[in-house]
């Protein structure tokens, strides 16, 4: 699986990674345990957006969906900004 980390979330690990996961982890446990290196990619966060192969992940079973290895997966940070 090839996982694409933009903005922020790149900081840690770079921007792209390469896992072995022929769907046997779903996409909450590949962040749990990426999340000891880069903490902003914790599963229940509400500051990330993630992608299937340009998919929104909640039309595809949310975080439960376990990846193939030809999957690409992006995690895209939501960034706030504050009012006057």
């Amino acid at each position: 699986m090839q996982l694409i980390l933009y903005g922020s979330l790149s900081r840690n690990l770079g921007k792209t990674l390469e896992i072995n996961v022929n769907e046997k982890k779903s996409i909450t446990k590949i962040l749990e345990e990426l999340s000891s290196k880069e903490p902003d990619l914790k599963p229940d966060s509400p500051n990330i957006l993630v992608f299937i192969n340009d998919i929104e992940a909640s039309l595809l079973g949310g975080l439960n969906y376990k990846p193939k290895n030809e999957d690409r997966v992006a995690i895209i940070p939501v960034a706030h900004g504050g009012g006057q």
